[in-house]
C-alpha cells in the first residue's frame, strides 16, 4: 500500500490539516514473537484488539491488517504519532524557540516539580486522586472504567515482561511535597506504545506540570535497552471538538509535534 492508494475506508484529514501536513505517514509495525508466554499473549491481544491499549467495541479501529481487512469494511483512524526523537537536543531543536520553555517543563520546575518512571501500583491512592480531582477531561465527562476504579486498584495489566520490547514505560510528575500530580501510562508492543492513560491534577496543572510529564517520557523511551520508535497517543482527532486544531488536546499534540500517521500490521 502506498499513499496514492490508500483505501476508501481509512479517514480523511481535514482540509488544514492536509495544507500542513501533505498525508498521514504509513508506519508499519511488526511486533517482535518472543517465547515468553506473557510476551506471546500481550502480542496477540496487541493485534485483537487493534494496537489499543485494552478491548472496546469500537466504530473505527487504529491498526489496519492488510489480510483481513481488505474483504471488510473497516474504518481505519488516523494516529497522533511521534518518532522516538535520538535526543531530546534533537527534539528541542526542532521546536520553535518561543516554545522550548513550555515544552521542556522549565515553569514546573521552577516551581520544585520533579519527574521520574514509576509502577502505577505503587501510586494507586494518588491516581485515583488525580482522576478524582475533576469531573470534566477536555471536556468531557471521565470514562467510568476509569472513575469507577477503586483508590487501592493494583493495575494488574501492568506486568514485569520477559522481554524489552514488551516493558511498558510509566513516569510521574511529583509536587514539591513529593505528591503524585500527574502520570503517562505508556503501553508498549514492539516498537509501538500506545498512551493508555495520561491525566494531571486539576490543581496543578496550570504549572505546566503536562509539559514536564512528555519531556520526561521522551526521556524514559530515548533511554530504553531497545528504544521504541512508535510513540502513539491515541486518534489524531480527538476531544469535544475533534476537527478542530485549536481544541485543547489537538492543539497540544500539534504544539509537542505529534503527527498524523496509519498504523500498519506488516506480517504475522
Amino acid at each position: 500500500m502506498t499513499l496514492d492508494n490508500i483505501p476508501e475506508n481509512f479517514q480523511k484529514l481535514t482540509a488544514e490539516d492536509k495544507a500542513v501536513y501533505g498525508s498521514p505517514e504509513l508506519i508499519y509495525l511488526n511486533p517482535p514473537i518472543v517465547n515468553a508466554p506473557l510476551c506471546i499473549e500481550k502480542r496477540e491481544n496487541w493485534i485483537k484488539w487493534r494496537a489499543a491499549p485494552y478491548p472496546a467495541q469500537r466504530h473505527s479501529e487504529y491498526l489496519y491488517i492488510p489480510n483481513e481487512d481488505k474483504r471488510k469494511n473497516i474504518r481505519i483512524l488516523i494516529s497522533a504519532v511521534m518518532q522516538t526523537p535520538e535526543s531530546i537536543d534533537f527534539y528541542i531543536s526542532t521546536i520553535q524557540s518561543k516554545r522550548r520553555y513550555d515544552i521542556l517543563g522549565k515553569k514546573a520546575l521552577s516551581k520544585g516539580y520533579t519527574a521520574r518512571s514509576i509502577r502505577p501500583a505503587d501510586f494507586n491512592k494518588d491516581i485515583w486522586e488525580i482522576i478524582h480531582s475533576s469531573n470534566l477531561r477536555q471536556g468531557r465527562p471521565i470514562a467510568p472504567m476509569y472513575l469507577n476504579r477503586p483508590p487501592d486498584y493494583g493495575f494488574p495489566s501492568y506486568k514485569t515482561y520477559a522481554n524489552p520490547n514488551y516493558d511498558d514505560i510509566c513516569c510521574g510528575v511529583f509536587s514539591p511535597d513529593e505528591k503524585l500530580a500527574a502520570y503517562l501510562l505508556g503501553k508498549r508492543v514492539g516498537h509501538h506504545v500506545q498512551y493508555d492513560e495520561i491525566m494531571g491534577h486539576s490543581e496543578h496543572v496550570q504549572n505546566d506540570i503536562m509539559y514536564l510529564l512528555h519531556i520526561t517520557f521522551l526521556k524514559l523511551c530515548i533511554q530504553c535497552d531497545i528504544p521504541p520508535q512508535c510513540l502513539n497517543y491515541g486518534p489524531w482527532y480527538s476531544g469535544e471538538n475533534p476537527f478542530s486544531p485549536e481544541g485543547g488536546l489537538n492543539r497540544w499534540k500539534r504544539k509537542v509535534r505529534f503527527k498524523p500517521a496509519f498504523l500498519i500490521l506488516a506480517s504475522y
